[in-house]
């Protein structure tokens, strides 16, 4: 996001699931943060927006933190 003064209304989950510290909880918000982003992605959002790219981001990230939680070590 370009602009930090912007919020969107799935933001406030999504940085819940980034920010949580505890592993009993985190796949939980990371899964209602994933929800609350597909749900967001049900009304149209504007291609190529700064919406657009904000929610492309958060999906990444967050299945970044899927597999980093779920990544047996070697």
């Amino acid at each position: 996001m370009n602009n930090p003064e912007t919020s969107y209304t799935w933001q406030n989950v999504y940085m819940a699931a980034v920010c949580e510290t505890d592993n009993e909880r985190m796949m939980n918000r990371i899964y209602e943060a994933l929800a609350a982003i597909e749900q967001r992605r049900l009304s149209p959002v504007e291609a190529e927006s700064e919406e657009d790219h904000a929610l492309t981001a958060a999906e990444a990230g967050l299945q970044s933190l899927i597999t980093e939680r779920t990544e047996k070590p070697v």
